[in-house]
This record gives C-alpha cells, structure tokens and sequence, in this order.
C-alpha cells in the first residue's frame, strides 16, 4: 500500500457570504483575491431581486439557514444587526467559523451573552472594526508604545460625517438605536474602539447630546464625551452627523514630548488619511500616508483585506472584546 501526503498549502477554505449590500460592496471585492478563500456560496434575503453578475461556481441562497447545511468553513456576515443576532446565536449550535460585524446584537446584554458563550464554546471568530485594521491605526500605536515622545498626556478626537439615512431623512435600521443603528452604534462604537486599543480601558466621565426627530426615532445628531484611562490619559470625542458640507474625521494625541495628528477630510472613511508626528517645539519630525489598493472602491475593502489574511494566520478575539467594551460604554449615553 502507498500513502501520500496532501499538501494543504494549496486546500482553499470554503466561504459564504450573508448579505448583499456591504457583502457584495466591501467583503467581495477583499474574497476574490485571497487564493486561500473559495467563495461557495453568497446569500441574501433580497437575491432573487438583485441584479448580481453571477459568479462561475457559487451558489445563490435565499435563506441564510440553508448555509449550515452546506460543506462551508467560515461564514461572513454583512447583514443588520437583528439578523446578526440570529445567525450568531444559531451558530453556537453548529459552531462554525465566523466574521461578523459591528455592532455584535440589538443591545449590550444580548451582545454579552452571545459572546460569552461563543468564548465557552471555543468558536474561532473575528468581528470586523475598520480602524483596527487599518496601518496607519497600527502604526499610531506603535508610536505611542515605542518611541521616544514619552507618555500620552490627553487627546480630542472630531468626526463630523455626512449622514445618506439622515439627509434623506430616511427610515431605516440605520438610524434606530433599538436596531443597532444610530451614531452610537454606526459611528461611535469605531472611535471607542480605537481609544481602548490605543490607550486601554476606558471609563466615561461625562457626556451630552443633541437630538433631532425623524419621524417617530429620536436621532442623536451630535454626541460629546469625555474619558479617563488608566496612566491618567484623559480623552474628549466629538461626534456629529450634518445633512449636508465637508466631512473629516481627526485625531490628535498629546505626549509629554511632541504631538501625533491623524487626519482624512475624505468622503471614503478610510481613505487618504495622513499622520504627522511633531516634536516638543511643534516641528515636523514625519508624516505618513495611507496605501490604497487601487482594485478596491470601496476603502474599507483594504482594511477587510487585511482582517481576513490575519484570520487565516491566528484568529483572536480581540476585536470582539474591543466591540463588547464599546457596547457596555454606548449603553449609558441616552
């Protein structure tokens, strides 16, 4: 009898895609060039309606229970919250790989005990948070942790967006709160995220908002907040959603030898961001911008890019947890 070794090397992981709007936007684009991943399967709820260049060797589903019944690997989840909640909840049964989005469910206790049981369960998963995956989020912690500008003394973050739900005044998940919308969760769940990972944990100290009525949704149009970390770091966020004007996101962090400015005024959150490193004396010392693959349209495909190769390597739950700490903060701003 012979034996004969597989080289797995070249074994592709079979995937399917829930969701046909961010699924098919931002997650397809980062599937079809990672030769580890073969794209099995791409479900949504709106298929038949949906005017998709179909795909040589995937199958269209309809119903994303019908996934688990398929010879499938990792399931990727680009779906509202509510149906997230679902899915994930049915997966502690069948425990199948899985990477999922922001926020994890409806409210933070659903979003706790979801996660603690796919941690007893030992459920390999990944939760995508744009930021933490892009390089030059990577590379402000490097310079915070491994230079020589000293200790972080306070930063102040604004983000100012330009709302598609808001301006068209709009009904949809996106701005309910009880869905998992709103700016809490869309928006301000990223930049909690990315202060714990720069700084650590994080408590609030003090918040305010500004609300506007959408029908019967009281939409939180402006939310202000302040943080202490540990090593007495203290933080203020500004957060708002306009109708209509420019839009920036920028981050400025002050260290007891030189400041760290991170910066984008790009309509594409992730794009053309610049990082500037100055010294004590306000000069200049770097400056660093953000490589875009030029085969992605939508930026935020680079940073799944990237999410899903270090899955591949090692999966973590460390954006998770990031997630999680986020929600616990969300829920006491009212």
């Amino acid at each position: 009898m012979q034996w004969f070794a597989i080289n797995t090397k070249f074994l592709k992981m079979n995937i399917a895609l829930v969701g046909s709007n961010f699924g098919l936007n931002g997650y397809l684009p980062a599937l079809k060039i990672i030769k580890e991943f073969k794209l099995k399967i791409i479900c949504s709820r709106n298929i038949n309606r949906l005017n998709l260049k179909k795909i040589s060797g995937v199958e269209y589903l309809s119903e994303w229970k019908k996934v688990f019944k398929k010879n499938i690997d990792i399931i990727i989840l680009a779906v509202p919250p509510k149906i997230q909640e679902e899915i994930l909840i049915y997966n502690l049964k069948y425990k199948k790989k899985i990477i999922f989005e922001k926020p994890i469910s409806c409210n933070f206790n659903k979003s706790k005990r979801i996660v603690d049981q796919m941690i007893k369960k030992k459920i390999k998963s990944e939760l995508n948070l744009t930021y933490l995956n892009h390089s030059l989020f990577k590379k402000v912690k490097k310079i915070i942790y491994n230079s020589n500008l000293g200790t972080v003394l306070n930063y102040s973050i604004q983000w100012r967006i330009v709302s598609y739900d808001f301006n068209k005044k709009k009904i949809s998940w996106k701005i309910d709160e009880t869905k998992g919308g709103g700016l809490k969760n869309i928006f301000l769940t990223h930049i909690l995220s990315y202060c714990e990972y720069f700084f650590g944990k994080m408590t609030l100290i003090s918040f305010k908002t500004e609300k506007k009525k959408i029908k019967n949704i009281n939409f939180k149009k402006k939310i202000f907040c302040k943080f202490s970390h540990l090593d007495s770091v203290k933080g203020k966020i500004f957060l708002i959603a306009k109708q209509k004007g420019h839009q920036y996101h920028k981050i400025e962090i002050k260290l007891e030898k030189g400041n760290i400015q991170l910066f984008t005024k790009s309509k594409d959150w992730t794009k053309d961001f610049v990082l500037k490193i100055y010294n004590k004396k306000n000069k200049k010392l770097k400056i660093y911008k953000t490589m875009n693959n030029k085969f992605f349209k939508d930026g935020r495909s680079n940073q799944i890019y990237s999410m899903l190769k270090n899955f591949i390597k090692k999966p973590t739950n460390e954006n998770i947890i990031h997630c999680l700490n986020a929600e616990r903060i969300n829920k006491k701003i009212i």
